[in-house]
This record gives structure tokens, sequence and C-alpha cells, in this order.
């Protein structure tokens, strides 16, 4: 049992490093020529986890096209092989180590981009939850409003981000990328109530006010933390945003 074990981890690994030669103790009992065969089939499957990455990250895809997006495949999957055999999953890691990789010095939004694709993977497969409507704030009283609580729908999450990626995001979804300006930053609120990802870029005050709900704060209190830092921070805009993007669930009031 031990020496198949230590052929598997050798196997595997010479698998995903096309620079190792075929691990001591394979045979090919039709077929002498091992290192050929050995050789297809790790071809194989590099090429069904590239195709993985493709389809997982098709915008980070886009913006540095066949050639590059492959070099950056192969050295992320030489090192993370896939744990789980669903392979919509893969690439958890991927946005960091692209933002390890020398050659990407000169795209240095890349891999917030890769970042925001993985977070919109993750609504888009998420569990399923109804989302409330704001008139459900009209069943408690004024007094309580301000201390009400929210119950945040599973596929919601936040992306904050020092690159413009909302406007790279939608420049690929419109094919016209000439108007984003690299000096923006941009965050990004992510949520998919029904069938839709809906995706909406959000302000500095407005970020942190979605964060404080998403983390547990009261209404009060997310308001507090968002005037902080900006006085004339509109909270009607931001709490009936809330809610059009289907990010509640359900209200409590904090006792």
């Amino acid at each position: 049992m031990g020496d198949f074990a230590a052929l598997h981890k050798k196997f595997t690994k010479a698998l995903l490093k096309p620079q190792l030669d075929v691990p001591d103790g394979l045979i090919a009992v039709k077929a002498p020529n091992i290192q050929r065969r050995f050789d297809v089939y790790r071809n194989n499957v590099m090429a069904s986890l590239i195709e993985a990455l493709k389809a997982n990250f098709p915008i980070t895809f886009a913006l540095v096209g066949q050639d590059f997006f492959n070099a950056l495949a192969v050295g992320y999957i030489s090192e993370n092989p896939p744990v789980i055999p669903m392979l919509f999953q893969y690439g958890a890691e991927f946005p960091s180590f692209i933002a390890e990789y020398p050659a990407v010095s000169t795209i240095p939004y890349l891999s917030d981009v890769a970042q925001l694709e993985n977070h919109w993977r993750a609504a888009y497969h998420a569990v399923e939850k109804q989302s409330i409507d704001i008139t459900a704030v009209q069943a408690f009283s004024p007094e309580d409003q301000m201390n009400l609580q929210f119950e945040i729908h599973p596929s919601a999450s936040i992306l904050k981000s020092g690159w413009p990626i909302y406007s790279i995001w939608q420049g690929h979804e419109s094919g016209d990328m000439s108007q984003i300006d690299l000096e923006v930053s941009e965050n990004v609120v992510i949520c998919r109530p029904q069938v839709n990802v809906l995706l909406a870029n959000l302000n500095m005050e407005a970020c942190v006010f979605f964060r404080q709900i998403i983390n547990g704060q009261t209404l009060g209190e997310a308001y507090g933390a968002a005037a902080e830092l900006n006085e004339e921070f509109d909270l009607s805009y931001s709490f009936g945003q809330l809610f059009a993007m289907g990010l509640v669930t359900a209200l409590s009031v904090k006792n």
C-alpha cells in the first residue's frame, strides 16, 4: 500500500509538471513506449485544466490573450492541482497566483479582475434563498428602524479594489474598453437574488455602509460609519439599493 501511495504521489506530480520525466514504476503492458503514452495523457489533463480556468476566468483570458493566459494557467496548475472533482470551483487561488506572477507587473489590475470573477462564480452557484421587499421595513416602528439588523443573501459579497474593476467588467460585457480610467478605484457588491448575478459599483462610503450591514451591524451603526467618511452620505439611496439588489432575506431588531 505504501509503495502505491508513493507512486501515486510521484504520478500526480509528474502529471502536472511537464518538465518532469515519467515516474519510475509505471509499466505499459501492450505498448512499450511509456514516455509517449504518459506525455499524451499529461497533455490531455493539462489541456482540460487550462480549459477549465478559461471557462472560470473569461475576462482575465480576454484581457491577456491565449498565449499569455496559457503560460499563467500552466504555472498555476503545476502548483495547484484540483482538490475536488467540480471544476467550476477550480481556481480559488488563481488571483493570488496572478498577483505574484512576474510578467503580470504590467497589468497590475489583472489579479483583482480575476478575484471579481471568483466572486461572480461563487454568487452564481450559491444556495437559493428568497429576498424580501423594502416594504418589510414598515412592520417595524420608526424607533426600531435604526436598530434593524439584516440577514444577508448567501450569494452576497463585496470586493474592494484600487482599480476600476467594475468598469473593466462592464467594458468587457459591452465590447468597449476605451473609456476606462485606470486611475479610478472601484468597489463592487455582488449578489444573485434570482437567476442573474447582479453587480453594482459602490463609492467608498457606500462600500463601508454595505460592509457594515453584511457584517451584522445595525442600520444606525452602518450609517454612522459611512457618515464619518462623508457627512452627506445618502442613506436613502444605499438603503434602497440593499433591497433593489436582493441582498436582504430577513430583518430583526437588535436587543
